[in-house]
């Protein structure tokens, strides 16, 4: 994808390469809010990410194909069998979610930004060098966790690429950061802007209480916003608890269900 600045140069939104890049979270953030100002320039301003406008540009600008109707079958990793939950294919360039996704659901969307990652980020890679399923990029729950550290095959370095791109497509900086903030001051909690988590019953409530509201009004999973809030330096988990007994406080106040995988950690 190409875009003019106002001194008329071109550059580069999705980048041609034959190799991966190595970028960090930082790196990805800011390849991400490109993507979304080109085909939103008053993203910043919105109450949630465009991503349904970016996939409409891509679709009617640059004739990238989506589909969402089809069956994309089982993918074998290791003795066991997974449901494919989205694709990338290199040749023809086209993105796929399986139909056994609700369209719009939180899942849904994080399988849908994971895939437009792999366009953006990754459609000049040799495909031969990186993927068992040449030339796709199959992606089952295995993928999409979400990941904390990036290191293994060269495979692995790119979908935790793919989600780092599908984490900021979906919670941009700016507005994660006016929608934590403005929550806060809804619910009269000191400190907008930041979220402190120990095991004080009031920080507990207040915490849960932010994410429940944040989770709902950017319609993303509750585990990926943490995740999220966590690696953008807003939420600070200071628990000095089990791990077993936190589990047991979270499950009593909401299901984790609606986050994008079951292996996620």
């Amino acid at each position: 994808l190409l875009r003019r600045d106002s001194s008329g140069c071109i550059y580069r939104l999705i980048m041609a390469q034959e190799s991966r890049r190595h970028l960090n979270r930082g790196d990805i953030d800011k390849k991400v809010e490109e993507v979304l100002f080109h085909f939103d320039p008053q993203v910043f301003s919105r109450r949630v990410s465009p991503i349904y406008a970016v996939v409409d540009g891509l679709k009617d600008v640059y004739h990238i194909p989506f589909h969402f109707d089809q069956d994309l079958g089982r993918s074998r990793r290791g003795k066991r069998v997974f449901k494919i939950l989205g694709r990338f294919d290199f040749k023809p360039r086209q993105i796929l979610i399986d139909k056994s996704l609700p369209h719009d659901s939180p899942r849904f969307r994080w399988t849908l930004c994971h895939e437009i990652g792999h366009l953006v980020l990754h459609r000049k890679i040799d495909p031969k060098a990186i993927s068992r399923d040449a030339p796709q990029l199959v992606d089952t729950r295995t993928e999409l966790r979400f990941i904390r550290s990036a290191r293994w095959s060269e495979l692995e370095w790119i979908e935790w690429q793919a989600n780092q791109f599908a984490a900021g497509m979906l919670l941009p900086r700016p507005i994660v950061h006016v929608a934590v903030a403005t929550i806060q001051k809804d619910l009269e909690i000191r400190r907008p802007g930041s979220i402190y988590f120990d095991d004080q019953p009031r920080n507990i409530r207040d915490y849960i209480s932010v994410l429940n509201h944040v989770s709902k009004r950017l319609n993303v999973s509750r585990t990926v916003l943490r995740v999220r809030l966590i690696n953008l330096g807003i939420l600070t988990d200071a628990r000095r608890s089990s791990r077993d007994h936190i589990q047991e406080t979270l499950r009593a106040y909401f299901s984790e269900s609606d986050a994008p995988s079951s292996t996620i950690r």
